[in-house]
């Protein structure tokens, strides 16, 4: 390059010094002029020569910082990048990237795209890649591919190169990691479409199996088989043992269940204690039956959990498409009716459903749901019914009795909306509102010239156990007025079962309150003796069951005669339901039974017309005997 520099110099000056002395004849000397002329050149030319390699080294160093960002960039993509030759070599990939071990470890072995692809991704999609780059247009699509540790899911455009003549001269791949986000979508479909804890289907998942089985049997010209499943006395488990034992046996119910069932058979968890199998078109009546027999038998082995051997049963309803039902809704709450039938019965039985079956289902959704108004709309309204004192015949109390004035449902007597109630937990909102309104009118009586009474209040066990009791009853009390020693909590011997520190603390807590306990319904239940000792019961209310007959069965006066025995000798005032003649009155008090109430003294009365009764009965007592 120098060499060229000094020639081109030496060549410029030659030219010039020429010019300058024949041209334009120049008196300077020859040897000046050309000595001039070069050192002239040389300068003009040097700089013009080092203003162009200034200027390259700008281009080259741009052209160094564009490819060094470019880089960085193709390094620090999200996406995976390929540039290959038509013969699908690799000719660029950035290394950077996370999913470059997925490729590049077949190419250390000298495999070809092409290798690998073949080894995972399905030939279908490979042939629609192939179409794509031969019809000279783009594929998008998802890829798998397997590594040691998991799959790698890639998001991939595959896109033909074409040179200046329209040929495929290269083959870019842009493929971008979407394994993180299809394991949360993956996590969020389980979470939405199974049942956490035993890892069934769930209801929404079920609909959906049901309404596709539907579609395939419409198909097929053929019907199927629903099986509804309910586990028997769970809530009984759940308030003695607590619901991390229920859990335990929700999940080893659906292994036993599991095992019943052929793959093509579905099994759902619907939530709680209910199961839903849905029946292959494949599977006859007769074979239902048998699997539904099966499914009896497994729920009746003996669970062993926690050290304890619990033992339940199933009540199962069965419905058949498309004669019970041509939808997936109406197959559902037929099914369901079935089951509630089987439950009716007794439980630990199959049923299946026949024509009418619904409507008592329907009647008990129906209920549910005006019952969620009832406090709303004032249809609830308490009746009062007087308790009385055997020895001195003077009225002592009243007991609350709740009345629904519900016209759409013909005033549903108690019997039938309180297990709805409880069933469906409204028993507790409405149990605080009878409790609340009772205490109001005691003291409105009291106020107005009755004498005090003491007022009684059915407690049921989902109220004590799930609705903070204590709290409820301390609020009713204070904004009431009403004194603790006038309330007494009703509690039925269904509750006693479960015999837990917890259970334990709030009879204890109620009784720091001052109210009095009494053990409601005495004999019917699941109470032990030892309960009488264990819990700090003010009263025992014989049930009306034994009293309705003393007066005719010699077999229930020893019984009667025992509970007060016993009953008094805990020091517990002794309270008989369901006296209805003087006969019945007169063995009661021959066993000095303290307390009586039923139809002799009054029915339950709404407060108006008890106000008018007790009036009548206090004047009644003052002029005569009873």
């Amino acid at each position: 390059m120098a060499y060229l520099f000094l020639a081109i110099a030496f060549i410029a000056s030659a030219v010039f010094s020429a010019i300058a002395y024949f041209v334009i004849k120049t008196p300077y000397d020859p040897a000046l002029l050309m000595l001039a002329t070069l050192v002239g050149c040389t300068s003009v030319i040097s700089l013009c020569f080092c203003a162009a390699l200034e200027f390259q080294s700008r281009l080259r160093k741009d052209a160094e910082r564009k490819s060094n960002q470019q880089r960085i960039v193709l390094e620090h993509s999200a996406s995976t990048l390929m540039l290959l030759d038509t013969q699908l070599n690799l000719e660029f990939l950035n290394s950077g990237h996370p999913s470059f071990d997925v490729f590049n470890k077949n190419y250390i072995k000298g495999e070809k795209v092409v290798d690998i692809w073949r080894d995972n991704v399905p030939e279908e999609t490979r042939q629609q890649v192939r179409h794509a780059i031969t019809e000279k247009r783009t594929w998008r699509g998802e890829l798998c591919f397997g590594t040691s540790k998991k799959d790698s899911y890639l998001l991939t455009t595959i896109s033909p190169i074409l040179d200046e003549n329209g040929e495929l001269s290269n083959v870019v791949i842009c493929a971008e990691d979407v394994s993180e986000h299809k394991d949360i979508a993956d996590r969020l479909f389980i979470r939405e479409n199974y049942n956490v804890l035993t890892g069934l289907p769930n209801r929404q998942f079920a609909l959906r199996t049901l309404q596709s089985a539907i579609k395939d049997s419409d198909n097929s010209e053929s019907g199927f088989i629903l099986i509804h499943i309910d586990l028997d006395r769970i809530r009984y488990i759940n308030d003695s043992l607590g619901h991390h034992v229920v859990d335990m046996v929700f999940v080893e119910t659906t292994e036993r269940l599991r095992r019943t069932l052929r793959d093509d058979q579905i099994l759902a968890h619907l939530g709680a204690d209910e199961f839903l199998i849905i029946l292959s078109t494949e599977t006859c009546i007769d074979e239902a039956t048998i699997i539904a027999e099966v499914a009896l038998e497994r729920c009746r082995e003996p669970f062993y959990i926690n050290h304890h051997e619990i033992n339940i049963s199933a009540s199962i309803g069965l419905c058949k498409y498309p004669e019970d039902g041509d939808d997936c809704t109406l197959l559902m709450r037929h099914a369901e009716a079935a089951m509630f039938n089987a439950k009716e019965k007794g439980g630990d039985r199959l049923s299946y459903y026949e024509e009418g079956m619904s409507s008592e289902t329907e009647l008990r959704l129906e209920m549910e749901n005006q019952l969620r108004h009832a406090i709303e709309r004032d249809e609830f309204k308490l009746h009062y019914q007087p308790v009385v004192n055997l020895e001195s015949n003077k009225l002592r109390g009243v007991e609350v009795l709740l009345r629904w004035q519900n016209a759409d449902l013909k005033n549903p007597n108690p019997e039938q909306f309180i297990p709805v109630a409880e069933q469906s937990g409204l028993i507790i909102g409405i149990g605080k509102w009878v409790l609340e309104n009772a205490c109001k009118q005691i003291m409105t009586w009291s106020r107005s010239g009755l004498p005090a009474l003491n007022v009684a209040v059915n407690i049921s066990a989902k109220q004590f156990i799930d609705g903070d009791i204590a709290e409820i009853v301390r609020y009713a009390l204070q904004q009431s007025g009403l004194p603790a020693s006038q309330l007494e909590l009703e509690i039925t011997e269904g509750l006693l079962i479960n015999d837990t520190p917890e259970i334990r603390e709030i009879f204890t807590q109620l009784k720091r309150l001052g109210v009095h306990l009494s053990l409601d319904d005495f004999g019917t239940g699941y109470a032990s003796l030892s309960y009488l000792k264990r819990y700090p019961f003010d009263a025992l209310k014989i049930d009306r069951s034994f009293v309705n007959d003393i007066d005719k069965c010699e077999d229930s006066v020893t019984l009667v005669n025992a509970i007060i025995a016993m009953g008094h000798s805990f020091n517990m005032v002794v309270i008989a339901e369901g006296v209805e003649n003087l006969h019945q009155r007169r063995i009661l008090r021959e066993r000095h039974c303290d307390m009586v109430q039923g139809f002799l003294y009054s029915p339950a009365l709404p407060a108006d017309q008890f106000v008018s009764w007790a009036t009548r009965y206090a004047e009644m007592q003052r002029t005569q005997h009873v």
